[in-house]
């Protein structure tokens, strides 16, 4: 993929209140609809460069939009589909957005497409309204931006050497598990932390409810 960066955002049909907050993650972004996620850009004024689904939920559009229909019986959810389209796009920077809703499977789900694109190098997050999630595979640094809370869980196994600064509870070269639950909730003392860790990866929650 190189050094260029090509941004994309995959609107999903999880059920939500208010989506108005979309705007300001659309910018020059490409756009995919997965299945009902298109009902989501007609009510927002957003036409979508890609249709994506099985339209199992919804009607299929009617529209000169690029469409691929997927069969109801599949391997992937129609969004995981969306997503894995995107990198064969040469996407690099996904935004999932609307994928965290009342259906905690297909929340997961959607997790586990952030850590699809983590392995494959590729910058991803999954948003709703009150919380932005993100895989970290490394040390960072992450600004408040409008999240006043973070939990950081281990993904699958052990994050060793994990230190934080500029939280309300920092830690200093603690071996996170991936049963630990030390590290939810925590908040930003400074506008700025840092996060290290030597090995493993860290699932990333900010929270601003």
């Amino acid at each position: 993929m190189g050094n260029e960066v090509k941004k994309c955002a995959v609107i999903t049909g999880a059920p939500e209140n208010d989506i108005n907050y979309y705007h300001s993650y659309l910018i020059d972004r490409y756009i995919i609809s997965a299945d009902s996620g298109f009902e989501k850009c007609v009510n927002i004024g957003i036409k979508p460069d890609l249709i994506i689904g099985d339209f199992d939920s919804s009607a299929k559009p009617d529209t000169d939009i690029e469409t691929i229909t997927l069969p109801v019986m599949k391997d992937d959810t129609d969004t995981f589909f969306a997503v894995k389209e995107a990198v064969k796009r040469g996407y690099n920077d996904i935004i999932i957005l609307g994928g965290i809703g009342s259906r905690v499977d297909h929340t997961y789900s959607n997790i586990l497409s952030l850590n699809y694109c983590n392995d494959l190098g590729v910058s991803a997050l999954l948003v709703n309204r009150s919380n932005r999630i993100r895989i970290l595979n490394s040390s960072c640094v992450i600004k408040k931006d409008g999240y006043n809370y973070l939990s950081l869980f281990a993904l699958f196994e052990e994050c060793k050497g994990l230190t934080t600064k500029g939280t309300l509870y920092n830690l200093t070269d603690y071996n996170l598990s991936p049963q630990c639950q030390l590290c939810q909730s925590n908040s930003f003392v400074n506008d700025e932390i840092e996060i290290s860790f030597d090995c493993g990866k860290i699932l990333l929650i900010e929270s601003n409810d």
